[in-house]
């Protein structure tokens, strides 16, 4: 097992499969870097890129610091720095899920010179301040009761067909205090990942459910981009349009065959 430690000391876990390109793959919320192999991408990105399976703090491996303070975006952005880093990596690919997908975009605004290719699975929304606190006074108790049954029926409600089993064990086997704490830290961010938009020069991908986002404000935020794309899985939300590598593979693998080994202009 590899690990890699945080500026602030938190150690990270971490495996590599493949060759090629370097290619970062950063989960959100829930489950652990093994999710790549099991919704069944890592197989085709591993003949082509090296893969950089990553356990982002209190996910897998990793370690599991409380509180909002070590869970901020900065501390995410850091932690990925620290591995390019770590790796000797002057850059690389990076492919989020969900939450992650937030993470990859303040890397990029940060360090454009570091990223190569940027996708995200997953829909963007925007949120009021006002909406942000109505929002954290409903999920904070209601995680914290619950654990993650309340949201995982939520996904069942979007879906066409429900959510797998085994997905859905992936994700109740995660620390949902690390998501409880990550909720608490958006406050404090101090960054909107919109007002960023126009800033990142990395190439972008954007994979979205239609049923995650069916007012498509993804597209208006890749048009927001200088180098900013959507692609649209049809009928399906947010867990069960990431499951589908069949549909959403051809799509990456062409976008990365042509960005991913491009050096990047600042």
């Amino acid at each position: 097992m590899s690990f890699v430690a945080a500026p602030d000391g938190t150690r990270l876990h971490y495996e590599i499969e493949g060759d090629g390109p370097p290619l970062i793959l950063h989960l959100g919320a829930g489950c652990d870097s093994g999710l790549w192999r099991a919704a069944g991408y890592l197989e085709e990105l591993a003949n082509s890129h090296r893969c950089i399976l990553f356990d982002h703090r209190g996910h897998g491996r990793s370690d599991r610091p409380r509180g909002a303070q070590a869970n901020h975006i900065n501390r995410y952005v850091a932690d990925v720095v620290a591995l390019l880093d770590h790796l000797g990596l002057e850059r690389a690919s990076f492919w989020g899920y969900s939450a992650g997908i937030s993470v990859g975009l303040k890397v990029a605004e940060d360090n454009p010179t570091r990223i190569s290719a940027l996708i995200g699975s997953g829909g963007l929304g925007r949120a009021t301040p006002d909406q942000l606190r109505e929002i954290l006074a409903r999920r904070v108790p209601e995680l914290r009761e619950h654990g993650w049954d309340k949201m995982l029926a939520r996904f069942d409600d979007q879906e066409p067909e429900p959510v797998p089993e085994w997905m859905k064990e992936q994700i109740r086997a995660t620390d949902v205090q690390q998501f409880v704490d990550w909720f608490l830290a958006l406050p404090n961010w101090d960054w909107d990942e919109w007002d960023a938009l126009p800033n990142i020069v990395a190439p972008t991908l954007f994979l979205t459910g239609e049923l995650e986002d069916p007012d498509d404000e993804t597209a208006k935020a890749a048009a927001l981009m200088p180098n900013g794309t959507r692609f649209r899985i049809p009928g399906q939300g947010h867990i069960n349009a990431f499951l589908q590598s069949r549909h959403v593979l051809p799509q990456v693998t062409a976008f990365l065959a042509e960005y991913a080994s491009s050096p990047v202009k600042a």
